[in-house]
């Protein structure tokens, strides 16, 4: 994937991640935020924007996913759910009908252990 150059590659360390200001201070540097998100509803504007990174698709690499909120699984749920019912879906098709002249990118979250 390194070599894929029109791809944005992210990955974050689930060992570092065990609250929600944890995981927006990563998300908000590694996917490089304009303005930093101080909540899930910015996050989620951000991740359905990215348009200032320039890429054709994007990569989340989750390292450590078992140590990753490991002791709030709820949160856990709640942040792989915004990629579910939200972030994914948006790349894959919302983005075409929200967006003037939106396209369809790629974005793939890998959940390591």
């Amino acid at each position: 994937m390194e070599k894929e150059d029109s791809l944005y590659i992210a990955e974050i360390n689930g060992n570092d991640i065990q609250n929600l200001h944890d995981y927006l201070n990563v998300v908000n540097r590694v996917f490089k935020f304009p303005i930093p998100a101080r909540g899930l509803d910015g996050y989620l504007d951000w991740m359905t924007d990215l348009d200032w990174l320039k890429k054709e698709g994007y990569v989340l690499i989750i390292n450590y996913f078992g140590s990753f909120l490991k002791n709030d699984p709820n949160l856990k749920s709640k942040i792989l759910s915004t990629f579910i019912d939200n972030i994914l879906p948006f790349w894959q098709d919302e983005v075409t009908r929200v967006v003037v002249e939106g396209k369809t990118k790629s974005f793939t979250v890998y959940l390591i252990d």
